[in-house]
């Protein structure tokens, strides 16, 4: 079969990662059941913007800003291809969005867990017998309110 599909639940933690440029995020047990940090503490984090440098020490808070454009870069590479080719892509959200760890927040006040708050889905469809058309990539994210 040439179409993969991911669950919402594989891609849940995707967010944050397909808006810096990656397509794949990960994990644990431990991260998925950490607790949100008390309002004080969150309000004290640093607020960074996409692609700016991480505090070295300590958590953060990414600042998303709405109508301004999130680059993303969609890549096709490997050893069986003579020519690979690249393409950067950009969108832009409605509204502002801030990213801790797993939690997402519209206003700074009000957080929730990624997964509760988006829906992921990601397809690939591969040229193939069953598709002798142009591959595709679809990632689709909405929100759940």
């Amino acid at each position: 079969m040439s179409r993969l599909r991911f669950s919402h639940r594989a891609t849940r933690l995707a967010l944050p990662l397909i808006l810096a440029t990656s397509l794949a995020a990960c994990s644990s047990l431990q991260t998925l059941t950490a607790r949100l940090p008390a309002p004080e503490v969150l309000a004290a984090l640093p607020r960074i913007q996409l692609g700016q440098t991480p505090p070295a020490q300590g958590d953060y808070v990414v600042y998303l800003p709405a109508h301004q454009p999130i680059r993303a870069t969609a890549e096709v590479r490997g050893n069986i291809f003579e020519k690979t080719d690249s393409k950067e892509l950009q969108v832009t959200l409605k509204q502002d969005m801030y990213l801790y760890k797993h939690w997402i927040s519209y206003d700074q006040r009000t957080w929730v867990r990624a997964d509760e708050a988006v829906h992921g889905n990601f397809q690939i469809r591969l040229p193939s017998y069953e598709h002798p058309a142009a591959g595709e990539v679809l990632i689709e994210l909405n929100s759940k309110s």
